[in-house]
């Protein structure tokens, strides 16, 4: 798009400055015209064609479209969907956390319930990407119930963290298994085809 308007602007400098140098208006005036048109439209043009080029060439160079940039540098979501991404890490991570807690009870040390403890804190942040996530609800009964999903979430993770402190395994099952179920909810309510289709 960009270099399809330099071009655009390359020629009609071009024919900006030859459509003014070559309109004599009268016999005499075109011999004077003539030869002054030929050594200054030549400056003229040299100099537009110049000033053209190098002004797209450094809008082209030094400031890229911003949009562009995120897109082609392929490392980024846009706002909404990496908050989507991130909850959804979340949840698979939860479920694998929990998984080991339930089948390995006895091969975790302290040093990996400390681990856990700090994971809380994740799965307590992904309630404010939830937030973000529920703006775009309309319908107001699900946008109230994606809201107490994540009331229950953060809840649950606060609650999970005297179970893990105390390193009792069943007790963070049941409260892993709470708010799996709590981010299935906020899942639910995120969609737009009715359950009977």
């Amino acid at each position: 798009m960009r270099r399809s308007l330099s071009t655009i602007l390359v020629v009609s400098a071009i024919c900006g400055e030859g459509g003014q140098a070559f309109t004599p208006t009268s016999r005499e005036c075109r011999t004077t015209t003539k030869l002054y048109s030929n050594t200054s439209s030549r400056r003229n043009f040299l100099t537009t064609t110049a000033t053209t080029v190098t002004a797209t060439a450094s809008t082209l160079i030094v400031s890229p479209n911003p949009a562009l940039a995120d897109l082609s540098d392929g490392n980024s979501l846009p706002q909404g969907m990496s908050q989507f991404s991130r909850v959804l890490n979340v949840r698979s991570q939860l479920k694998s956390v929990a998984k080991r807690v339930a089948e390995q009870s006895s091969e975790i040390d302290k040093k990996e319930w400390d681990k856990i403890d700090d994971f809380l804190r994740t799965v307590y942040s992904a309630g404010n990407d939830m937030k973000v996530i529920s703006k775009g609800i309309f319908d107001p009964t699900k946008k109230s119930k994606a809201e107490e999903d994540i009331k229950l979430l953060q809840n649950l993770v606060q609650a999970a963290q005297k179970p893990v402190s105390k390193q009792d395994a069943a007790g963070f099952n049941v409260i892993a298994t709470k708010a799996d179920g709590a981010f299935e909810d906020f899942f639910d309510q995120l969609r737009d085809v009715p359950a009977d289709l």
